[in-house]
């Protein structure tokens, strides 16, 4: 099987070169589905607290949110000719007039809004460089916001154009005491935002109170800035006039004259060429997680030595490069997306890309001198590195960075064998099973005790995904030497339990308890074989033979007991029920042959005969389902039922009135959002790619 791993690394390699081909030559596998509307459509989504969407039709509809829905107003109008318009914000109330959006594209590291009004058109794009693959860009904290304006009438029009945000984007509580200054980044005008208090870590709120953020642009002949309350540069911007000077009367509540950072650029009269100006928008976390005691810094503060200027400096010089990688790099994704699943596939995991991406963060680990990652469980219990959020989120980061992932998983391992003691507290992980997460973001300090228990589950988990980072990169096997204990460990407990997981919680405990749980078993059955994979893989061949006869016998329990006729059962004790198998999709990306090719084929058949308007349940308890797992069924099933599930999943996304960042968790007859939002899960739109190279 090593000498697989190796051919399957070099296919992707060929495949993505083939795809850079086709690139080349055609843009047209790169389409998305024309007349989307997403449910919400991300902006700036650059980590859990860095987090801007916008939830109506239209930019302009509505004040921009935080996933949580609370207000992350950013601002923009436009003056064509004398007279103004909006077109980001449905703030301020007195503009009646917005630019007429004429469409909004979302790719997977851009948006890209068009406007038109008055013979003048708008281009309005939001960068974010979400390359985990990437970290020279990808660990970046920012959302570059590039302006493009042309007249389409042939006539000479005069203009003049208006940013702003909010101090809200830097509280959790309007009550918050915010400072607002200048910073000095030679040749650019660099404003910043931030709480008095500044307390890392130091509430467990979604939104951040600590850090600043900055609005960065080149310094230009035509510009003004600001740092004064929003109504008043606002307001001066309509009537004509200059912006405000800067407001002294700072510190003071957050929501008391909201201050706000202002830019507006005179571009005179426009006609021929077009005009480009640009916004570098950043949010220092100054510390982004603690670990056991440790403070971790973002990435990016080790690279450029905690300079901020630095930083921004980089950005700005980069930002070219930086804005057509992220094309190229969309542009290679959606060719991929659209060649094994369609237009209405490519739109899909378009727009979940960032939302993915955007639930990690990168620090530096100086205790180690390493690169580690954690994701939020965004919107459910708000933990760090949940282990079963990381697993349905994984397609997405084992296509483009197994060594990330890995990143991902490492503070896990670390956790689990008793490494804290180094980091100031000295945690003894006591469990035969993997955990289930590290804390509440953004501080892991959970003893075990306090861990809910799923231990087949995670253990599942942990194994399957280990198995499959060192499929996707074999160099990574030696990264396993420290934890070969831990890992034989949790396979023999697997061991104990299996066949029957008894009364565990599984990841969809949300629905309440599943005793006997079929689908768990798979994951456990596959996580056993998982663990034999990499013992091949490592050369020990007889131990790992011994693992896969204890998988065929599992298997064989497996098939037999839960057998129900047309299909198999959600519970081993109850004949009459049904659920999503989708714990087996991992057996087709490792290519173990533990379960029989007919489970998959009698599971596929009977799905396509529950579908509902929006989707297949997740089970015969609720005509509720999960978009991530559905997604991973689809992958596993024939054209057909791929077809028939991502449409279903699509049409979903476009109709349902629940206007918040791309949930879940949805009613497959209603369209309506059961609970959950912006969660990184939704990077398991990736497993039919995945499973395709």
């Amino acid at each position: 099987m090593k000498t697989l791993a190796i051919v399957q690394q070099c296919k992707l390699w060929v495949l993505l070169l083939q795809l850079l081909l086709i690139v080349c030559a055609s843009h047209v596998l790169g389409q998305l589905t024309p007349g989307f509307r997403p449910p919400s459509v991300p902006l700036m989504v650059v980590n859990p607290y860095f987090s801007v969407w916008s939830n109506g039709d239209n930019l302009y509809d509505t004040v921009p949110n935080h996933w949580t829905g609370s207000r992350m107003p950013f601002t923009g109008m436009i003056s064509i000719d004398g007279k103004v318009y909006r077109y980001m914000s449905s703030e301020p109330e007195q503009v009646k007039g917005v630019m007429e959006q004429t469409s909004v594209l979302v790719y997977p590291t851009r948006t890209v809004y068009t406007f038109e009004e008055g013979g003048v058109r708008l281009s309005l794009q939001f960068v974010t460089p979400s390359f985990p693959h990437y970290t020279t860009f990808g660990a970046l904290p920012v959302t570059i916001l590039n302006y493009e304006l042309s007249s389409i009438d042939g006539n000479e029009h005069k203009i003049r154009l208006y940013y702003d945000n909010s101090a809200e984007i830097a509280v959790y509580d309007l009550s918050e005491y915010v400072v607002c200054d200048r910073t000095d980044v030679t040749g650019k005008v660099t404003m910043r935002t931030g709480t008095r208090n500044q307390t890392y870590a130091g509430q467990g709120s979604d939104r951040i109170d600590w850090g600043y953020f900055y609005a960065s642009t080149e310094k230009v002949a035509d510009m003004e800035t600001s740092i004064s309350y929003c109504n008043d540069s606002r307001m001066a911007f309509v009537n004509g006039s200059s912006l405000p000077l800067d407001d002294l009367d700072i510190p003071r509540p957050c929501a008391n004259n909201t201050p706000c950072l202002a830019v507006s650029w005179d571009l005179g009269i426009v006609k021929d060429a077009v005009i480009q100006r640009r916004m570098i928008l950043a949010y220092d976390q100054v510390i982004s997680i603690e670990y056991f005691g440790t403070f971790m810094a973002p990435l990016w503060r080790h690279t450029f030595k905690d300079s901020v200027a630095d930083m921004l400096m980089f950005t700005h010089t980069k930002a070219d490069e930086i804005i057509k990688y992220s094309k190229d790099f969309d542009t290679s994704i959606m060719v991929a997306l659209n060649k094994v699943g369609g237009a209405n596939y490519c739109t899909l995991a378009s727009l979940v890309w960032r939302q993915a991406v955007g639930g990690t963060i990168y620090v530096w680990n100086h205790v180690t001198n390493e690169e580690w990652r954690f994701m939020k469980e965004i919107s459910s219990d708000g933990d760090v590195s949940t282990v079963d959020v990381l697993y349905p989120a994984s397609p997405l980061f084992m296509l483009v960075d197994p060594d990330g992932f890995f990143k991902l998983l490492k503070p896990i391992l670390e956790y689990a064998v008793n490494n804290t003691a180094k980091y100031g507290l000295d945690v003894s992980y006591n469990l035969l099973w993997a955990p289930h997460h590290l804390g509440h973001w953004p501080i892991c300090d959970l003893p075990p005790y306090k861990q809910e228990q799923m231990p087949m589950e995670e253990t599942g988990n942990m194994l399957i995904m280990l198995a499959v980072i060192v499929q996707r990169n074999s160099s990574l096997l030696p990264k396993l030497s420290p934890y070969w204990d831990l890992l034989k460990m949790w396979t023999n407990y697997l061991v104990s339990t299996l066949p029957d997981p008894g009364n565990q919680l599984c990841t969809d405990d949300f629905e309440g308890p599943s005793p006997h749980n079929v689908n768990l078993a798979a994951k456990g059955i596959l996580g056993l074989a998982s663990y034999a994979y990499l013992l091949e893989m490592d050369g020990y061949q007889t131990e790992a033979d011994e693992y896969f006869r204890l998988c065929k016998f599992f298997v064989a329990y497996w098939v037999a007991e839960s057998d129900s006729g047309t299909h198999s059962r959600l519970q081993f004790n109850i004949s009459n029920s049904w659920s999503m198998k989708y714990n087996l999709f991992y057996q087709k990306v490792l290519q173990l042959n533990i379960f029989p090719n007919s489970v998959f084929l009698k599971e596929e058949s009977f799905y396509q005969k529950k579908m509902n308007k929006y989707g297949v349940p997740l089970d015969d308890r609720a005509t509720f389902t999960k978009a991530d797992w559905m997604m991973w069924v689809a992958a596993m099933g024939n054209e057909t039922q791929f077809k028939l599930l991502v449409d279903a999943l699509f049409t979903f996304a476009n109709v349902t009135p629940d206007r918040t960042p791309f949930t879940d968790w949805y009613d497959t007859i209603s369209a309506r959002r059961v609970g959950f939002t912006a969660r990184p899960v939704m990077g398991g739109l990736y497993a039919k790619l995945l499973v395709s190279i």
